[in-house]
């Protein structure tokens, strides 16, 4: 009998061992096949950044605005890093592009050609000013040195010592071209080291002691004093008939120079904003200067960058002017500019981790579309802040919607770099003031109102007859009003048109006059071109 039972034991513990090795084979298989979720990528610096700002609305009592749609994130986050706007390809497919498709697209462009093209402009911008009058070959050699430096991924630390102290010929090391511009010039150099690098209103100080900051002009010369040993030497060949020309410069540091304060007999010593004296050797001191500049301890360095970079990305910057750090213009937001300094100073002046950090937090994915309680909001980054257009977005942006390239292609495909060229001086002579400024809108002038009226680029594009322009390629593509309608929509402002949309150009193109029917679809292009919403990034 007990050996019965013990039987009967032993086959139902094989039976449940079976059962249970099965069982478990089933959920194995069960797991591996099942779609495994997808984990969010969002760093703690962005999570800790959101953190923050939320917490100050709900203390603000204030009711943030609602996340952007896809489309107005798509448009605005191509226009804040390669410069201009989405094609319609890139907006349909990116309707489809999954769960984490923002953080996906954020790391994409951030890794694209088109980002590098269009921050190696903007920081050759910041660097020597947008002149475009007889700088054209350091602006081309400087620019190239930036392109490959943002390609590398170059800490901001290391890339701001490149500039200062470089040396050699400019061909070869192309971080001489910033110091070229100057001229190697103590004094224009100073300025503009102060105001880009460390965000100080150091220029006032030039020619007196800075009326409302801490800056006396002994400060200033002081700074300038580190780079009076700087020389910027022609290099000369012979041309094909002999005689000599400059062909390049050479930056280097000679044993002598000095510098005074105007009406002063006695030099100016070289000496850091912090106080510290240097005694070291003439030959070293750009060195010297750059060691202290890139320095963690140095409180100006790392919340410069931090502040330009969120105030290019987010409309408004912690500390306005951006070269207005001081007394008289106190940050916003000061916790927050300290922590996201020093969060960029942990991550290794990682320029890439900064601008990651900023575009995937809520506060820069919501709309410009206010309500009740933060349409005043011009502090809290409760909504999106509009922005106009830079030229350089303006131009590159027209070129996409109007399928510019496609056409001259077809016409002179040898022209096409030039006609792009002659465009956009056109474009930033609008804009020109003669000051050197740094990201200049598209203000809207009488000027801008009347290239776009006339000017070929829109007319060539708009013309619903000219074989190959962007308007006869959408009509013979579609057939359907809304089709086409559609297609203008996603091609001008990156996004569909609403109902209410398509049934007012539906009313227009019935009751309009025009006994060619299509010419109502030139004038919806060209309404939509001239239209704010294409002019601003929102």
């Amino acid at each position: 009998m007990k050996l019965q039972c013990l039987q009967l034991h032993n086959r139902k513990s094989r039976l449940t061992a079976t059962l249970t090795n099965a069982f478990s084979i089933i959920i194995t298989l069960a797991l591996m096949l099942a779609p495994r979720p997808v984990l969010s990528r969002i760093s703690s610096s962005t999570k800790h950044l959101d953190r923050y700002l939320n917490a100050r609305l709900k203390k603000e009592k204030i009711q943030p605005s609602k996340v952007t749609t896809d489309e107005e994130f798509l448009r605005r986050i191509h226009l804040d890093l390669t410069g201009k706007i989405p094609t319609p390809e890139e907006v349909s497919r990116f309707s489809n592009g999954g769960r984490n498709r923002r953080e996906n697209k954020i790391d994409q462009l951030l890794n694209s050609e088109a980002y590098l093209d269009y921050w190696s402009r903007i920081w050759t911008d910041w660097l020597i000013g947008r002149d475009q009058s007889n700088q054209q070959n350091v602006r081309r050699g400087l620019r190239n040195w930036v392109h490959k430096e943002i390609e590398s991924n170059t800490s901001y630390d290391q890339f701001v010592k490149k500039l200062i102290t470089s040396t050699g010929d400019i061909r070869q090391n192309g971080a001489g071209y910033y110091i070229r511009r100057y001229n190697a010039s103590p004094i224009d150099l100073t300025s503009h080291l102060s105001r880009l690098f460390l965000g100080l209103p150091m220029q006032c100080a030039q020619c007196h002691d800075h009326k409302t900051e801490a800056w006396y002009q002994e400060d200033y010369y002081s700074l300038a004093a580190f780079l009076t040993n700087l020389r910027s030497e022609a290099i000369y060949e012979k041309d094909q008939r002999g005689n000599e020309r400059v062909v390049a410069y050479h930056i280097t540091d000679v044993p002598e120079g000095s510098i005074r304060i105007p009406g002063k007999s006695k030099p100016s010593q070289p000496r850091l904003l912090d106080g510290s004296e240097y005694n070291g050797s003439p030959l070293q001191r750009r060195v010297a200067l750059a060691n202290w500049m890139t320095n963690a301890k140095n409180p100006y360095f790392s919340q410069a960058i931090v502040n330009r970079i969120w105030a290019q990305l987010m409309g408004k910057g912690f500390v306005e002017p951006l070269d207005g750090f001081g007394e008289e213009h106190p940050p916003s937001h000061p916790k927050l500019l300290d922590w996201l300094a020093e969060d960029f100073e942990i991550h290794g002046y990682d320029l890439k981790h900064l601008m990651r950090t900023i575009l995937n937090t809520d506060a820069y994915q919501r709309t410009s579309k206010t309500n009740k309680s933060n349409k005043n909001d011009d502090r809290f980054f409760s909504h999106a802040y509009i922005k106009p257009l830079s030229a350089e977005q303006f131009f590159y942006s027209m070129l996409e919607a109007t399928g510019f390239e496609r056409l001259q292609k077809r016409r002179d495909k040898g022209r096409l770099e030039s006609m792009k060229r002659d465009y956009l001086r056109r474009f930033l002579y609008l804009l020109d003031n003669g000051e050197m400024e740094e990201i200049e809108a598209f203000n809207g002038t009488v000027p801008q109102a009347l290239m776009m009226i006339n000017g070929s680029l829109v007319n060539d594009s708009a013309d619903h007859k000219t074989r190959g322009s962007y308007l006869n390629y959408i009509l013979k593509k579609n057939r359907r009003t809304m089709d086409r309608v559609n297609d203008i929509y996603l091609t001008v402002l990156s996004r569909q048109p609403t109902g209410k949309e398509i049934r007012y150009f539906d009313q227009y193109l019935q009751k309009s006059l025009y006994r060619d029917k299509d010419l109502a679809y030139e004038d919806l292009y060209w309404s939509l071109l001239n239209s704010a919403e294409f002019s601003l990034n929102h």
